[in-house]
Formats: C-alpha cells, structure tokens, sequence
C-alpha cells in the first residue's frame, strides 16, 4: 500500500467509492429521513469536497493507494484551523481494507503533514459506532459539544495537540549553567534604552502563554545570565592575557553522575606490562607482508552436521489462502464500479439497494465464490489462476445487469446472452453471440451482415471512412447510421475490433483485448475516451458486450 499526497485522477469515480464503503453501514432502519438525506449528500458531495480540497492549501489529502490492484483503497482530508487546530473532513477506507492498519496509517500520514501540536477535531455520526472506537483508540475523547445541522446532531470529538498533552519544562536549571558559558559570553547588553524612556514595561505578561512559574522561572534565568554577563566583563582584561599554566583544564561536569566513566587527557604513565592490561595485542610495528593464515575448514566429525542446506532447497513461502470473503469484497468493488460506468452514478443507489434484497443472487454469489476460492488455493498456474478469478468476477456482474436487475433497467438485455457465461472461447460462435447481445437476430435497419446482398457505396464508404480492419479479421457486420444512408457514418464489428465513425467525430478503433476504460455517458458511450453512440437501447448492449469481448482468449 502507497500512502501519498492525493492527486486528481486518484478520485474517478468517488462517488461510488464512497457509497460503497458506507453502505450498508449506513443504511440503518432506525436513521430518519433528515439523517438519510444527510448520508446521500456526502456521497453526491464527495468528489466536489475533495476536489477543492485539493486546491486549498490550508487542507491536506492524502491517498492509500493499493499498488497490485492499481485502485483507491481510501482516503483522508484533514483541513487547518487557525494556528493550533484541525478537522477531519473526511476518512474513507474500502471495505475491503478495513482491519488492516489503512485508516491508521492515513490518520498518521496526515497528522505529519499538519504538525503533531495540533488539536485535531472530528464530527462523528452518532450511530457510526465503527468510527467512534477507531477515534477512541487514536486518542480522541468526546468533548460535550455537538457539530452539524442534522438531528440528532454530531458530537464532536478532539485530540489535544502534542505541545497540549503534558506540561513540558525546558526552562534551564542552576545544574545546566556550565553548559551554557558559551551562551552567556555572547548574551546583548539587557540596560536596554527602551526600558529607561519607557514607564511600561517592553515585556507584557498579559499578552504570554506563559504561566507565573514559568514567568518566575524565565526571570530568575534573565537575571542570572546578567550576573553571568557583568561578571564576565569585568574579568574580560584577565582573559586577554592570562598566565601560562601547565596544569589539564578541569574536565566538565558530569550530568549524569550514575554513569561511571573516565575521560583520557594524556600525559598520564604507560601501563605496566602484566598489571591488567589487555589480553591481546595490535601487531602495527612488525608490518609484515605474510598473510595470515588461512583458518583450516572445519570436517564433517568437528561440525557435527551435514553439508549446509543451499537456497535452492528451501521450498518458497507459499502464498496465503484466498478467502471466498476476501473475494467478496473484491467482487462487490467490481460490481460497483461497472455499474457507475453502465449507468451512471446517479442511478447507483438504486442498483446497490437492488443488489442488498437480492437473496437469490446473494446465494448464487456464495456458492461461486466458495468455488473459486478452493480453485485458486490448488493452483499453481498463476496466469491460469488470475484468468479464472477475473472471469468468475465479471460473469456475476453480468448475472446481476441481466436477471437480477432487469426491471431497473427495463430488461432491454435478452437473457439468452447468459448461455455464453463461462464460454470456451476457441468453440464458441462469435458472429451468433455478438447479435444475440446486440439484439440484431431478427435482422436491424441498417445493419449489413451479408457482403454480397450489401449496397456497394455502404461497403465502399465504410472502408474508405472508418472501417480499417487487417486483411486478417473477419467483418462481423456493418451499422449505418447516415442519414443519407452512405455508409459513411457508423460502426461495425470484426472479430478482434470495433471501429467507428459519428457525426462531427473522428473515425476512432478499439481492439477488444487492449480495450481500457469504458463507460457510459448519457446518451452515449466512451470508449477509452473516444467518442461513440450505438444509439439507445444498444449503447448499454455494446457496453455490456465489449467487457465480455475484453476477455477474448483464444490460447489456452
């Protein structure tokens, strides 16, 4: 895990992020209307917050950033309050993370980047019970307050700042005098002129922090380093010259009396020889050029054990078992994630609502997962292992879109798609599966998948214009959608790409198993970025099946 400084592209698609870690969590039956519409504010907000957050320097954003998945594992932003305090805004960490030091490590990464003298306060929901004991174990105490505009309203927890946790005395003693010589020899003249034009005093006790024992103390400091000083200038002529002595100048005192020690300042006799000395000594006179002699090794008879185990009979540590509730987490994170990019993270609320009451899924899920999981701890083949485990994910992503949450959507996918879950892919009928996900079966208006019968222009416009497929690919169909019907707007399909063209955008290509980033955007899709519009309802069949076709393998 990468705990740093949070950057914009960590926090696509936030909103998600944050409905996920808090529900169901959050989703209470006894939690009022005012407190619900609270909770679905801080998820439509979260990305807003933390964009400006990221923007203003008295806020500091730091994210947990998990390498091996290259995702968001959480977040914080802590935010300055004036010179000696500071709030927590935001703590969010995956579900998938929790109990695993993340939340820990942000609060302490944040906590270096503001100064550990802070105060630091926090608002924490009264019902979030998860995020009370967390505060209480960092040290925060609930100070009576409350924070919010909700009812019931937030208490507001704070942990004092370090400079406030204990009284701290720095100021020196009579004992660390000797230590300061140096200081006092360079002290300014204290018969300042201000104090004698002035009746008030230069120094206002009023206006310190400090208490009258220490006001007493820092005085009687004053005072001495004075004395100190008056004493030193009228020696000042005796120091210019003084006499040539041949006596070690005392050594300096020793602060710590209950360590014995002595401190060499020559002079002092050589030991005799045999009165205590060392048990050995150094050969620096002789300088001889021999090499010393080379220590015999040691038999099997002295050693008493065989030859010595080589690295490469150590067996490597295995790898920890893969749980089916580690793969939970790891699906329901995928799920929600596919399902902002299906249907936007407005309508996300609903689906995960949808997905929380599925008990028949919830079962289907389980036993796909226990599945999996006793597959991956008896598999060596890492490749083999990882391909399962992202096919196992994506077909109960796509179980969930197509059955269970067909009414949302209004089943505009047929169920027949799911004869192709699980799907050999060097056996499998592409040209059927893509009109079976499509809906272009029964036939389509301008959807060409005979050559021959083919006007020629749609042909002839479509290569000329967008369709730029290898001599090797196989056209699976061509989708015009010109308004003239020339061909020279649309999309079409191979077997290893898609390309297309829409009106006033550039001809644009995607090849399935290089295809990165995919989502749908109002009334239109993004592929990688690029631009492109099936029209409705096949922009959500196109979505659906260009993630099966990601997965295309022909190999073993």
């Amino acid at each position: 895990m990468q705990y740093r400084p949070g950057r914009e592209s960590d926090f696509a698609h936030l909103s998600t992020f944050v409905w996920q870690a808090i529900f169901p969590d959050f989703d209470l039956p006894e939690l009022s209307d005012e407190q619900r519409a609270e909770n679905d504010r801080t998820v439509a907000e979260a990305a807003d917050q933390v964009l400006l957050a990221l923007t203003d320097p008295r806020s500091e954003v730091i994210s947990a950033w998990d390498e091996h998945r290259r995702a968001l594992a959480g977040y914080i932003v802590v935010t300055r309050s004036g010179k000696n305090a500071a709030r927590v805004d935001h703590l969010v960490v995956r579900r998938a993370d929790r109990g695993k030091g993340v939340a820990e490590a942000l609060f302490e990464a944040a906590v270096k980047r503001i100064g550990s003298e802070r105060d630091i306060l926090v608002a924490l929901r009264p019902y979030n019970e998860r995020a009370r004991a967390f505060f209480s174990r960092l040290g925060f105490a609930d100070t009576g307050e409350a924070a919010g505009d909700v009812f019931p309203a937030y208490p507001l927890w704070m942990r004092e700042g370090a400079a406030n946790a204990a009284d701290v005395d720095d100021f020196p003693t009579e004992a660390d005098e000797p230590y300061f010589e140096p200081v006092y020899e360079t002290l300014p003249d204290y018969n300042l002129a201000t104090e004698e034009l002035s009746a008030d005093p230069v120094f206002d006790p009023e206006q310190s922090y400090l208490d009258e024992a220490q006001l007493s103390e820092l005085e009687a400091f004053i005072a001495r380093a004075k004395a100190r000083k008056q004493a030193a200038a009228g020696a000042e002529e005796e120091k210019k010259s003084p006499p040539p002595t041949s006596e070690a100048p005392p050594p300096p005192p020793n602060r710590h009396p209950e360590v014995e020690f002595e401190i060499d300042l020559g002079g002092e006799e050589e030991p005799e020889a045999g009165g205590g000395g060392l048990s050995f000594e150094f050969a620096f006179e002789d300088q001889s050029t021999e090499p010393a002699p080379r220590r015999p090794e040691p038999t099997e008879r002295e050693t008493g054990y065989d030859d010595p185990l080589e690295l490469k009979d150590i067996p490597p540590d295995p790898s920890p078992a893969v749980t089916p509730g580690q793969l939970r987490g790891e699906f329901e994170d995928r799920l929600g994630e596919r399902l902002a990019a299906y249907f936007g993270a407005d309508a996300l609320p609903d689906y995960l609502k949808a997905y929380a009451q599925a008990d028949n899924f919830h079962r289907i899920r389980d036993v796909a997962l226990q599945g999996l999981a006793a597959f991956l701890n008896g598999q060596a083949d890492r490749r083999r292992a990882n391909r399962r485990r992202r096919d196992v994910v994506a077909d109960l992503i796509e179980y969930f879109v197509v059955e269970t949450a067909e009414a949302l959507h209004g089943a505009v996918i047929d169920q027949r798609v799911l004869r192709y879950q699980g799907v050999d892919w060097r056996r499998v009928d592409l040209f059927k599966m893509v009109m079976d996900y499509l809906g272009f079966g029964g036939g389509a208006d301008g959807v060409y998948t005979d050559f021959v019968t083919m006007p020629p222009r749609i042909l002839k416009n479509a290569t000329a214009g967008y369709l730029q497929a290898t001599r090797d690919e196989r056209v699976l169909f061509i989708c015009d959608q010109s308004l003239f019907g020339n061909g020279k707007v649309g999309y079409a399909m191979t077997d290893a790409a898609i390309y297309w063209k829409s009106v006033l955008q550039p001809a644009s290509a995607a090849t399935y198993t290089t295809l990165g980033k995919l989502e749908r955007q109002g009334d239109h899709l993004l592929v990688d970025g690029q631009y492109l519009n099936a029209g409705e309802p096949f922009n959500l069949r196109l979505a659906l099946l260009l993630d099966k076709l990601r997965r295309l393998e022909l190999g073993d």
